[in-house]
């Protein structure tokens, strides 16, 4: 008997508790409903920029904050019609983009050095001087990271490899670092900007893709001659740039917490 009343217990224990569970799982379903129905417009309009960011991110344009996403369609499947349509903007709007571009790079820290390669890269891409833009660009990235970490112990040959380490390390910044959400400029820089080319495979790879790579175009590999490798050349060197800067920050404020540590003190009143 005690074993039966012991068996019918737990029958009415388990039972009560799947009703409870299913009363929360109803309940949380229509709470669901109603916030989803609430922000309608919230996820239409997110749902709408996800996909005009999915259509440039096909086209092989990088995403700028001058990038006429307006113009993109979220309905459109074919990556050359969006493609087409970007590259129709920045031919026929470059004044008010080169304004923009250059207004934007005046907010950063960037040195006199940095800021007239800018001009110039900018000057070349107005004139048409495609091929000029990226040959103008990589060197000067390539001088900014030196100095950022040479006085780190790093020596100029694995400036670039520690420089991309140290990106690395940065974390979530990496995706919203020209006031655009994005991860593909932080996996161009990471993967694409500075990877080696040495078979044909990597060759064709490299050769298909409209970002500039630093190897294949200082070496002659692929010739850059088309506005978007120069649009992508100029949007990745600000990439580059700010990366560098938030690297510089970032190795600044280690320091500073290295010398204001206990242990540091204790070394400091000892000597």
């Amino acid at each position: 008997m005690a074993a039966e009343t012991t068996v019918t217990t737990t029958l009415a224990t388990n039972v009560t508790s799947f009703v409870e569970v299913f009363r929360i799982l109803r309940l949380a379903a229509v709470r669901a409903k109603e916030w989803v129905l609430a922000n309608e417009p919230l996820l239409s309009s997110l749902l709408d920029t996800w996909v005009r960011f999915h259509a440039l991110d096909r086209s092989g344009w990088l995403p700028h904050h001058t990038t006429p996403f307006n113009r993109l369609d979220p309905a459109e499947q074919d990556p050359a019609v969006a493609r087409r349509i970007v590259e129709a903007f920045y031919e026929e709007e470059w004044p008010a983009v080169e304004a923009a571009f250059r207004a934007r790079l005046q907010t950063h820290a960037f040195d006199e050095e940095t800021l007239a390669t800018f001009d110039e890269a900018l000057v070349a891409h107005r004139l048409e001087l495609f091929r000029a833009t990226p040959r103008t660009l990589f060197p000067d990235i390539e001088r900014k990271a030196r100095e950022t970490l040479q006085g780190h112990g790093v020596t100029s040959q694995a400036s670039l490899r520690e420089l991309r380490k140290s990106v690395d390390a940065l974390g979530v910044a990496n995706f919203t670092r020209t006031g655009v959400v994005s991860f593909k400029l932080y996996r161009m820089f990471s993967d694409h900007l500075y990877s080696q080319v040495k078979t044909p495979e990597r060759l064709a790879e490299v050769a298909a893709d409209p970002v500039p790579n630093r190897h294949a175009a200082l070496h002659g590999l692929v010739v850059y001659s088309t506005r978007q490798a120069s649009v992508n050349a100029l949007i990745m060197a600000e990439y580059a740039h700010l990366s560098i800067l938030a690297v510089a920050q970032a190795l600044v404020d280690r320091d500073a917490a290295r010398l204001s540590s206990p242990e540091n003190h204790h070394v400091l009143a000892d000597s």
